[in-house]
């Protein structure tokens, strides 16, 4: 993954660790703009949003699933430190 589109991503995560459902859809926009192999971890942040929208939270599961969606350790590291 490209070094900017990391940093997206990066934000990303954390915005649905914040429960910002905006953020997180612009931030995984922007990644996935630079570097579409982020598709995965993408879908999975929609998935986080709709959650966040329906019950405002994010599941167990579904924090599993974002770590499962991205491609290195320092992003698995920002899902584990913003799981809620």
């Amino acid at each position: 993954m490209e070094k900017k589109a990391e940093g997206f991503a990066e934000e990303a995560i954390r915005a649905v660790g914040r429960l910002d459902v905006a953020s997180a859809r612009m931030a995984v926009a922007e990644a996935f703009d630079i570097d579409q192999s982020v598709a995965p971890l993408a879908d999975a942040v929609y998935y986080a949003c709709s959650e966040i929208e329906e019950k405002d939270e994010v599941s167990t599961a579904t924090w599993n699933g974002l770590a499962d969606a991205v491609d290195s350790p320092e992003l698995v590291a920002v899902v584990e430190s913003c799981r809620t």
